[in-house]
């Protein structure tokens, strides 16, 4: 099971917190990615882009995140 850890409303920052936490070795879905980079008015209707991670990874990509200070965040 995954859990949504952020939510992003561009798909550039979405992009690069993913790829800091895959480079980590978590996991990552970006839920809603497609339909916020195809219809960014959607972005906020559907909730952003979501960056989720499996349930056990969840206190570990917290701390990536945080850790690469406001742009992730």
């Amino acid at each position: 099971r995954f859990a949504t850890v952020r939510a992003y409303y561009s798909p550039v920052e979405a992009g690069i917190a993913k790829g800091c936490l895959e480079s980590a070795g978590i996991p990552v879905f970006l839920a809603d990615a497609h339909t916020v980079g195809l219809v960014w008015t959607l972005g906020i209707a559907v909730g952003g882009i979501k960056l989720q991670v499996p349930e056990e990874e969840v206190e570990r990509a917290e701390g990536i995140l945080a850790s690469h200070g406001p742009l992730l965040m």
